[in-house]
């Protein structure tokens, strides 16, 4: 029997002759097919969620049969794991999918569908002048192109002595609001039943109204990255932070909220210039896209 010293790794070129010699076709697995240059040039991102090249472009792969499996499959998808899944399998340097930032999060999605299917993209939109409706071929490349000022979440604010740091929304934050809207939504539609008393009824308006009170109140101390006091102290720790807004002062609150919506003017809304085959008005939509239909191929 060998003895292994303690801290013994092995070399990755090793790892990676190992794992070519165990299958043939490994050499044969995906490639990756984009680099994607992040909107927030890696900021933002904890302590090991994200290996950053040196040229500060990260490779993306095309989606797995697994993948495309997992993004269509409602379940998976509703929760978030299918696509956090699929960012882990296409986004080899993020290391934790749910801490990718809300300035970076659109980019990633569309620069794996890009390397899935392509840079073109059918779109469907309506006149607003006639009605009309028209297919569109977009090309996916120009959303990525699109400059992206992240000064804003530099600024500290000052509220009564204290300095505050702010950060955007990271991934599970934009999920967890998602299943919570849904959820939301799901009560409100059993208030309406005509089977439920007054009384319970009731009791569900207050429970749907202490929910999105927390849930709003959450969403903005998640965009609190530190706050430091007076004499000094940094606080990080998250219960302290989501303790202080929601006890806190409603001014420390505003003052945070509209620090936040001043920092996300800085991402530019994706637009979609469109001209009616019908009465040739031309006009801009918002490009929006939901991951049910945008992880399918064309063809």
């Amino acid at each position: 029997m060998v003895d292994v010293p303690e801290n013994f790794q092995m070399d990755p070129q090793q790892i990676s002759q190992m794992q070519k010699s165990a299958n043939p076709l490994m050499q044969y697995m995906r490639q990756p097919a984009i680099y994607l240059k992040l909107p927030s040039d890696g900021k933002f991102y904890p302590p090991g969620s994200l290996d950053m090249p040196k040229n500060r472009e990260i490779p993306i792969l095309p989606m797995s049969t697994k993948d495309e499996i997992a993004v269509n499959t409602p379940d998976a998808l509703m929760n978030g794991s299918a696509v956090a899944d699929m960012i882990n399998s296409c986004c080899p340097n993020i290391k934790d999918p749910w801490s990718v930032p809300s300035v970076d999060i659109d980019s990633v999605l569309i620069a794996i569908r890009i390397a899935s299917y392509g840079e073109n993209m059918e779109y469907r939109s309506k006149c607003p002048k006639c009605s009309n409706e028209d297919n569109y071929e977009i090309d996916l490349r120009q959303f990525l192109d699109m400059p992206v000022d992240i000064s804003g979440f530099d600024n500290e604010i000052e509220y009564k002595g204290m300095k505050i740091k702010i950060q955007p929304s990271n991934f599970e934050s934009i999920n967890n609001q998602n299943l919570e809207t849904f959820e939301q939504q799901r009560l409100v539609s059993v208030m309406n039943n005509d089977k439920i008393s007054e009384e319970d009824r009731q009791q569900r308006f207050q429970q749907i109204f202490r929910k999105m009170t927390e849930y709003t109140v959450k969403n903005v101390s998640n965009t609190i990255e530190s706050i430091t006091t007076p004499d000094g102290n940094t606080v990080t720790n998250r219960e302290h932070i989501n303790q202080f807004v929601a006890e806190g002062e409603r001014q420390f609150y505003e003052a945070v909220r509209n620090a936040i919506e001043q920092a996300v003017k800085g991402v530019p809304e994706k637009t979609v210039t469109s001209t009616c085959s019908e009465c040739n008005h031309k006009y801009e939509i918002p490009f929006t896209f939901d991951q049910a239909n945008f992880f399918v191929s064309a063809s």
